[in-house]
């Protein structure tokens, strides 16, 4: 439990400077990205606008609020399951 700890706290001080500091040495990169995201952005509302005769018409359903429910549910219940395991 100890080493868990340890490499945890280690991890999310390396995650936090790598966070911070990558962008400071690319300083323009975000301003590219922004750019290239428009541009994207752009391109899909013109083809949504104007569907082709090859667009397919399929809507695709992603359940992401209930596996987000689901995963948390489950762990409370794992982790309530392990503690009274132990007594």
């Amino acid at each position: 439990m100890n080493s868990f700890l340890t490499t945890s706290i280690i991890a999310s001080v390396v995650l936090t400077l790598a966070l911070n500091l990558i962008p400071r040495l690319f300083p323009n990169a975000s301003r590219r990205v922004g750019e290239r995201v428009m541009r994207e952005i752009e391109q899909d509302d013109a083809v949504r606008t104007d569907p082709g005769p090859e667009r397919p018409r399929v809507r695709v359903y992603f359940p992401w609020k209930m596996m987000l429910i689901g995963s948390l549910l489950l762990t409370v219940l794992l982790n309530a399951g392990q503690f009274f395991a132990r007594g």
